[in-house]
């Protein structure tokens, strides 16, 4: 049963902190680092537990455990999906993380009934990420969940070449979050291929 092995997993959260926590005069910063990649690992393997859960409730007509967080919005204004993401969007170094996926979870949540909105069309994706540091490269950030959750929400068909561009702005803010922009890339793609060419 899947509540069965989420108390394992937070068992195995409980030891490794008292582990750590035993030794902590003399804690090295390698150890601490494993911490939390043990941390981190068992939080996803819960977090995927209850997901399972989940798919097989919904299959059953039954409700879920909701994972959203309601400080993701979306709204439609003037034929663009704007949605807010309030959270750090994380560097493209760091492999697959819980962060990676609640963001795909949550911008589905919210975009899923603006489902078929642009499914047919090639979009833009205009993404635009605040963060706390003062100089970094919006290029080292992985924007991939972002475009995982429209597609999740079919709200977009798919992040290929024939549906979908994109363009990520990068600004300094003392409050990290993000901001999508989805709107038809017709026209915008129309003038930069004039101009270009």
């Amino acid at each position: 049963m899947e509540k069965e092995k989420i108390i394992k997993e937070i068992e195995k959260i409980k030891d490794i902190s008292e582990n750590l926590l035993r030794t902590k005069e003399e804690i090295k910063d390698e150890e601490l680092e494993m911490y939390f990649y043990k941390f981190e690992r068992v939080r996803m393997d819960m977090y995927d537990e209850v997901r399972q859960r989940n798919m097989w409730l919904e299959f059953m007509n039954d409700k879920g455990t909701e994972f959203i967080d309601y400080a993701y919005r979306a709204k439609v204004e003037d034929d663009i999906l704007k949605i807010y993401i309030p959270e750090k969007i994380p560097s493209i170094k760091k492999g697959v993380n819980y962060i990676q996926k609640q963001i795909t979870y949550n911008v589905s949540k919210v975009t899923n009934k603006f489902a078929g909105l642009f499914y047919d069309k090639f979009v833009m994706v205009i993404i635009k990420i605040f963060d706390d540091t003062k100089i970094w490269d919006a290029d080292n950030r992985n924007v991939k969940p972002i475009h995982d959750g429209l597609i999740n929400g079919k709200v977009i068909k798919d992040d290929n070449i024939y549906c979908t561009c994109y363009m990520v702005q990068g600004y300094h803010s003392d409050r990290p979050h993000a901001e999508v922009y989805v709107l038809s890339a017709e026209d915008i793609t129309r003038i930069i291929n004039k101009k270009i060419r």
